[in-house]
């Protein structure tokens, strides 16, 4: 231990913070290596900087406020930002510090931490965040979106269709004789044709509005903003189409050869005194004619 009574010095060279020294200006006068090693240069090289020289152009408006604090109260942050590194990359950091008075001039003295695995840390989490909120709305089975997703896009389309006034229609299909389908094959066979279903259903269309879901067991629904019913009645014509091009084998033969859909296809023109769920019941109950008038067929509204 040395007993000159320089620990302060020590402390300084050895902290893990990096410390800094710098004129009102900007220029450096002292920093300790740990200081040096964020930026990723010798500590001679960092004394040869201006603070502003590795600082990104992006902070100027932060930094003019941290500026201003300094000038009012003598002292700054803590705030993050960050650095230029000598390599290039931006080095993200966390700052505080106060003004100093030192043989009768003032000086910025100020200590840093480099807050690069905390940043990691916290983007892995929002990652994970993002995951868990993703699968929350998706069906785990095929992919699409779950009856959960489904409900809170039908309301939110539902209010937006009244406030602009424009029709939203819905298609809800569901596989012909699936039960039979699964006693036959195996569930693991009738998961790989929900799963095939999805994928053509979610080949129809293409717009970002559009929404296809599972909307329980072997129910599927296509929920079609600012889709009139002539549209709707061609896009259910193309599920159809679809779903018959996988021509996923049917056995024992009910009323095709290859897996087939049953289609209710219901538009609205939403009014502030009628529910979302009139929607629902629309597509259901065209969706339950059209199964008793044999299957492998959608119903519509005919007026």
């Amino acid at each position: 231990m040395q007993k000159d009574g320089r620990y302060e010095s020590i402390l300084f060279e050895k902290t893990v913070i990096g410390l800094a020294l710098c004129r009102m200006n900007g220029d450096l006068v002292y920093v300790n290596p740990a200081y040096a090693e964020i930026i990723g240069r010798p500590v001679e090289q960092v004394l040869a900087l201006s603070y502003w020289e590795i600082t990104p152009e992006k902070y100027a408006t932060q930094e003019k406020k941290q500026l201003e604090s300094l000038e009012k109260t003598g002292k700054y942050g803590p705030y993050e930002k960050e650095y230029i590194h000598a390599d290039g990359h931006l080095v993200p950091v966390r700052l505080s510090g106060q003004i100093v008075e030192i043989d009768g001039d003032e000086y910025i003295w100020s200590s840093v931490e480099d807050i690069t695995e905390q940043k990691q840390a916290e983007k892995e989490l929002e990652r994970l965040l993002k995951e868990v909120n993703q699968l929350s709305f998706q069906d785990g089975l095929t992919g699409i979106a779950n009856r959960r997703m489904f409900d809170q896009t039908l309301d939110r389309e539902w209010k937006r269709a009244q406030r602009d006034r424009t029709p939203l229609s819905m298609i809800m299909l569901d596989i012909d004789y699936f039960k039979q389908y699964n006693d036959y094959f195996g569930h693991l066979q009738g998961d790989e044709c929900l799963k095939q279903i999805a994928k053509a259903l979610s080949g129809v269309t293409k717009r970002a509005i559009d929404l296809i879901g599972r909307y329980g067991g072997d129910e599927f629904v296509v929920l079609l903003p600012e889709t009139n019913k002539k549209q709707s009645i061609q896009l259910a014509e193309q599920c159809f189409s679809a779903v018959k091009r996988l021509k996923l084998p049917q056995k024992p033969s009910i009323v095709s050869d290859v897996v087939t859909v049953s289609a209710g296809v219901s538009t609205s023109n939403p009014l502030k005194e009628i529910s979302s769920s009139t929607l629902i019941e629309a597509a259901d109950k065209l969706l339950y004619q059209a199964k008793k008038k044999g299957r492998n067929r959608f119903e519509y509204h005919k007026d």
